[in-house]
């Protein structure tokens, strides 16, 4: 028996025909597969991914459960002990600026805007532990020597990260350290910074740790105005206290979230919970902080409009 070879309009992409395995065949060039004529498949590059930071799902550990070490296995510092190797100055017209932490009651130096967006929203990812701020990779003899002699060690022997973070992964259930670089909008980089950058990447990986760079204004304003006026909620409380109250603050807050403005739905829950509309503020901080509300960073997040959270379902399809 004679086999008639067959043409068809799958692979052409000037057809009418329209099907789904037309539009799978403009994809990739099957070589099993005879395509009109003169047409080339579009091939599809595969996507590379890489971590990030961002992408942490849940579950997230509860603060009492995970205890940092006092240093990391490079020996720098974690929390309260933790000191920038560059610190933010304020002159006059500058960008830097220093935020108060509440996971650690330590200060966060930010020495631009750019990275003061990412460290707020760092500041309130339940899944992040800890992140220190212009992390010093560099030959840890020659500078614990240069301070022991109260000198400062030259600059081009000293290479910092402008953020390390420190996550718990529940899989593997052991910490781990993730670096970031965050550069401004607008950022093209030259050969030097090229450089710069697989520096970075490659001192990462030497260490076992992963490695991102973060455009700032990737977080939007919106997302920023909205971190900042959590921040003015959370400021000079203790958060990780409130971890437990959090959670059952949160499920109520959930059952009235569609009635109302921010203001009118803890007008209700206080009450019911027997606390002032000060404390739940700071409860609502905590909630979002360790992830119990999910603010959807669409809307602006204001005392007197409507609360928009990202419903539960959504946060929990992200699973673990």
């Amino acid at each position: 028996m004679k086999l008639r070879t067959v043409y068809t309009s799958y692979g052409n992409r000037n057809s009418k025909l329209k099907s789904t395995l037309g539009s799978a065949a403009t994809e990739w060039h099957d070589p099993n597969f005879e395509y009109d004529e003169g047409v080339e498949p579009l091939v599809v590059p595969e996507k590379k991914t890489e971590f990030s930071i961002f992408d942490l799902k849940p579950p997230y550990p509860a603060p009492s459960v995970i205890k940092l070490p006092k240093r990391d296995p490079f020996g720098w510092p974690h929390g309260e002990e933790y000191t920038p190797l560059l610190k933010a100055r304020t002159p006059s017209m500058a960008t830097r600026a220093v935020m108060p932490g509440f996971k650690m009651e330590r200060l966060h130096q930010a020495l631009s805007t750019a990275e003061l967006r990412v460290l707020l929203k760092l500041a309130f990812h339940p899944g992040v532990l800890d992140f220190r701020e212009q992390y010093g990779i560099v030959d840890e003899k020659a500078f614990w020597r240069a301070e022991l002699n109260g000198m400062r060690m030259q600059r081009s022997k000293l290479m910092t990260i402008d953020v390390i973070v420190t996550y718990f992964c529940p899989h593997e259930f052991k910490l781990k350290y993730h670096g970031i670089s965050i550069k401004a909008r607008g950022y093209v980089p030259d050969e030097t910074e090229q450089r710069r950058e697989e520096r970075e990447r490659k001192a990462m990986e030497d260490r076992g740790w992963t490695w991102e760079l973060i455009i700032g204004d990737g977080v939007s304003m919106v997302e920023f105005g909205n971190l900042k006026l959590l921040m003015g909620f959370a400021a000079h409380h203790d958060l990780p206290s409130l971890y437990s109250v959090a959670e059952s603050f949160a499920k109520v807050v959930i059952r009235c979230s569609n009635k109302g403005s921010l203001d009118a739905i803890l007008l209700r829950v206080a009450p019911e919970l027997g606390i002032s509309l000060d404390d739940a503020y700071v409860r609502f901080s905590a909630a979002v902080a360790y992830g119990f509300l999910t603010l959807d960073h669409r809307y602006d997040l204001r005392p007197a409009h409507r609360l928009e959270l990202v419903p539960a379902r959504r946060s929990a399809s992200k699973g673990a």
